[in-house]
């Protein structure tokens, strides 16, 4: 009697196919604003390739993306717990470990746990973005003289409307005073846009100039 030959392996794709399949689909869904079919196919290369960096970021972006701030700060610490390498010694890793911190701190600040984000953002090397965040945290805890302080030396950095959190921090700070000193000094008009105007109003109401004041809101309305 024939002696029956050995069945054949089912063929499977390599997982680095399927992985960048799945990758491909995962692009498509983050440049449709479909954050959360975006999560679920990260999960779905995490659970192939536990750890691939790529899909870490983009679970991250998608939750935050998504407005789920909670589940993202819980995701980037769980994600930071499962490294096993030292980041002390690998430049690279220790990038994507500040980002982390940043984005931490980034979620804790939306779910107004500011001490928390203060914290985690002073944890981070200084540079523009960590510094537009902290002066951000310190002006929602009502610190503005240290909130103006981080601002003002924001200012080589050229970041877009900048100049209008200089002067609602000035007048928070009850340093109304100094608002026309700074729109001089850095040639700021106070009608470049209506955000500005209110608050360099609110400065001149400070210093009792009521009628420039109405002037000003009345200019940057046309």
């Amino acid at each position: 009697m024939a002696t029956k030959g050995k069945e054949k392996p089912k063929s499977s794709a390599p997982p680095a196919v399927e992985i960048e399949d799945l990758f491909t689909s995962l692009n498509r869904h983050i440049q449709r604003s479909e954050y959360e079919q975006a999560v679920k196919l990260s999960d779905q290369i995490l659970s192939i390739a536990p750890g691939d960096e790529d899909a870490i970021r983009c679970k991250t972006v998608a939750l935050i993306k998504g407005d789920s701030i909670d589940d993202a700060l819980s995701f980037i610490r769980e994600a930071s717990r499962k490294f096993p390498i030292d980041f002390s010694f690998l430049k690279v890793i220790d990038l994507i470990f500040a980002v982390m911190l940043m984005l931490i701190a980034y979620c804790l600040y939306r779910l107004n746990k500011l001490d928390e984000a203060l914290g985690s953002v002073k944890g981070n090397e200084a540079n523009p973005a960590t510094m537009l965040l902290e002066s951000q945290i310190l002006f929602r805890l009502g610190k503005m003289d240290a909130s103006v302080e981080i601002y003002q030396k924001l200012q080589k950095s050229k970041i877009d409307s900048l100049e209008i959190n200089v002067v609602a921090g000035l007048v928070s700070a009850g340093r109304a005073s100094e608002v026309q000193g700074f729109m001089e000094a850095h040639r700021v008009k106070a009608t470049s846009s209506f955000e500005l105007a209110y608050n360099t109003a609110c400065a001149l109401i400070e210093r009792n100039k009521y009628a420039d004041a109405e002037q000003l809101l009345l200019s940057a309305r046309r």
